[in-house]
């Protein structure tokens, strides 16, 4: 399954962000998607093409491979509605 789409969004939404990212880093770039109507447009269409399960988790692999943090800790509840749960990056 290609999923470049994903990865070109979530690699936009992270340059908005500014370095060093939070350790909520994921959490962060759902909410700023789902603040930012364009973006969260094409979250919407992206979940057509994949479903919603996939898309998250890719955002989250993405987001992980492009912060440049070493592992994931522990799993906390998200304050972004677009996810119910994220790793801390540390």
């Amino acid at each position: 399954m290609k999923t470049q789409d994903i990865f070109d969004l979530v690699q936009e939404v992270l340059r908005s962000i500014p370095e060093p990212y939070p350790n909520d880093i994921i959490d962060q770039v759902c909410m700023r998607i789902e603040n930012n109507r364009p973006w969260m447009n094409r979250y919407t269409q992206l979940i057509a093409i994949h479903r919603r399960h996939i898309v998250n988790q890719m955002i989250g692999r993405h987001v992980y491979t492009l912060s440049g943090f070493n592992r994931s800790g522990p799993v906390l509840r998200a304050n972004s509605g677009l996810i119910k749960t994220y790793s801390v990056l540390t």
